[in-house]
């Protein structure tokens, strides 16, 4: 914050000398009875602009150089790469142009100053000028939209193209931290019931224990994918909007309360592999002062909240993991279902002696887990 402070104070500062710097120097013209020499001042000033346009793109060029390093790795999902595709092409058009204009406005101000032997030529209307101005845009613009709106079907397919058999996972937004649930061997995740009833300390989701796809969901504190499996985020919120952001896989999307949402992609490159590809770019190969150790090392996909929820925002992150389908399975296998955890608790409070205690212990989840036995026992 003092650094800030401290760099706006300076540029108030300097800008504050150059005034006053022009002002003394009119005041010593004046006094001096000079008058001003516009033809000379014109060549001057058309001389310091050219000046500034070199520094002006130069600086440019080394703050793209410099900050190359905070760029992200290369996109580690299918649509990912078509994205990075897209944003690539888009720059490469707006940075051509903006070069080209700017060229020119520095190289006229320096070519077309004023002269006493030079006349200014006007005219208001050149119907070939606007036709090109009005045309090449339009046409630039167009073929940008036509590969954005590809890339967006393949971002969000309808339901002949969509994947066949991916992996749900269900993620939802809390202040501060996102819930996690995988289904089971089954595949499928238990149905939740919003309601002021099933809504509970030990079941905050809702979940309905009375649906047997329930009884084998898990709560995970990582999200693990399989590398080449098509992936399906169920999206959610408890409170506030929250944005599921996993810059890795250039995937991002709205947790709206009330309204569920969702997203899907391709993981195409495992945990491992990046870090690989991390060890040839001079920063992550150099070492961290916290550890002495190369930085890649460190390196991990990660699910980030990209929507300002709160003064605790900036710690909505969970660690993401792409592995093969038998390291997949080998996690997948050591995952204990919450309906067993609640039912333990169930157990536990049955056995304690004291009603009052096992209220308290129990709650309603418990109940609906007591309630959903007696339903699978019948």
């Amino acid at each position: 914050m003092l650094n800030i402070i401290l760099t706006v104070v300076f540029i108030a500062l300097f800008y504050t000398v150059v005034l006053l710097l022009a002002k003394i120097n009119e005041r010593v013209r004046d006094f001096k009875g000079e008058g001003l020499d516009y033809v000379k001042l014109s060549k001057s000033n058309s001389k310091y602009f050219a000046l500034f346009g070199i520094a002006f793109i130069g600086f440019f060029a080394f703050c793209f150089n410099y900050l190359k390093y905070a760029s992200l790795p290369v996109a580690a999902s299918i649509t990912g790469q078509k994205i990075d595709n897209l944003f690539l092409v888009t720059a490469i058009i707006t940075g051509v142009v903006f070069l080209l204009c700017h060229i020119a406005l520095f190289a006229f101000v320096y070519l077309y100053y004023q002269r006493k032997d030079r006349k200014a030529v006007f005219f208001a209307h050149s119907s070939t000028l606007e036709i090109i101005w009005t045309s090449v845009p339009a046409l630039t613009m167009t073929v940008l939209v036509i590969m954005g709106l590809n890339v967006w079907f393949q971002v969000f397919p309808n339901a002949k193209k969509a994947p066949v058999n991916p992996l749900n996972i269900e993620v939802t937004g809390k202040q501060f931290n996102w819930i996690v649930r995988y289904p089971g061997p089954d595949g499928k995740l238990g149905r939740r019931l919003l309601t002021k009833e099933n809504v509970t300390q030990d079941n905050e989701l809702g979940i309905d224990w009375s649906d047997p796809a329930s009884h084998d969901d898990f709560f995970a504190s990582e999200i693990h994918l399989i590398k080449d499996k098509p992936v399906l985020f169920n999206l959610s919120a408890l409170d506030v909007l929250h944005s599921f952001y996993l810059p890795h896989f250039r995937m991002k999307m709205d947790c709206v309360p009330g309204v569920p949402t969702s997203i899907g992609l391709t993981p195409i490159k495992t945990n491992d592999e990046t870090r690989e590809e991390l060890k040839s770019n001079p920063y992550w190969a150099s070492i961290d002062p916290e550890t002495n150790e190369p930085r890649f090392n460190k390196f991990t996909y990660e699910l980030a909240c990209a929507e300002l929820c709160g003064k605790s925002h900036y710690g909505m992150q969970v660690n993401v993991k792409v592995e093969s389908k038998s390291e997949f399975d080998k996690w997948m296998a050591t995952q204990k279902p919450y309906f067993d955890q609640v039912k333990e608790k169930l157990e536990s409070s049955k056995s304690a002696s004291n009603e009052t205690a096992t209220k308290s212990v129990s709650g309603d989840s418990t109940k609906m887990v007591s309630d959903s036995l007696k339903i699978a026992k019948k």
